[in-house]
């Protein structure tokens, strides 16, 4: 047992060694990507408000560091924050959880997505497997007259890192990547993020 909780204990700080390092470098995030847009709408880049769920309301001061993170990205795509009377609203939802092996472990709901199970460590993890993150992020653009939704993407990405700040804007970024088209099917999206930025991998 002893020598299990040592091996976990450096395993542990490997992990955080390179997620630090990670942090310092140029990362490269791969996200499976979907994109729809309505077939009854004429889509372009225009003006927007950011529209909230109940539970974002509920936690505003979250849900705010979110949209903060998300105007540049939606700004680079053709998406203008205004201050009042938008063409569209966006509803953005994020959600991560912690995965070993492909496998959820404990989840933690940051807001927009359907209540679900939280899930607890199983009886015995390997103290060899490494630890990933999963973030997913869902959009919705809707009409702000007639509220159709007008546009829809998601990305899912996992990986080493859990660095909100980096990661969700980089996973936002693919999503919204074909806006206004709609991707021909799923796709996978690589953002590569460096010390100059976020930049869209061809």
């Amino acid at each position: 047992m002893r020598v299990l909780m040592r091996l976990a204990l450096r395993m542990g700080l490997l992990v955080g060694l390179a997620a630090l390092a990670g942090c310092a470098t140029t990362r490269l995030i791969d996200s499976e990507v979907r994109s729809f847009r309505s077939a009854s709408a004429d889509v372009a880049a225009s003006s927007y408000q950011f529209e909230r769920l109940p539970s974002q309301q509920a936690d505003a001061a979250a849900q705010t560091q979110r949209e903060q993170w998300a105007q540049p990205v939606l700004q680079r795509v053709g998406l203008t924050l205004a201050s009042q009377a938008p063409r569209y609203t966006v509803q953005m939802g994020v959600a991560s959880e912690q995965v070993l092996r492909n496998e959820p472990i404990f989840r933690r709901r940051w807001g927009g997505f359907a209540a679900g199970p939280v899930w607890g460590a199983p009886p015995f993890l390997s103290p060899l497997e490494p630890m990933l993150y999963r973030f997913q992020v869902q959009v919705l653009v809707r009409d702000a007259l007639s509220r159709e939704v007008v546009y829809e993407a998601s990305a899912q990405h996992t990986g080493p890192w859990n660095d909100q700040a980096q990661i969700m804007p980089a996973v936002l970024l693919a999503a919204m990547r074909d806006f206004p088209k709609e991707a021909s099917g799923p796709s996978s999206v690589q953002v590569e993020i460096g010390p100059g930025g976020m930049e869209l991998r061809p």
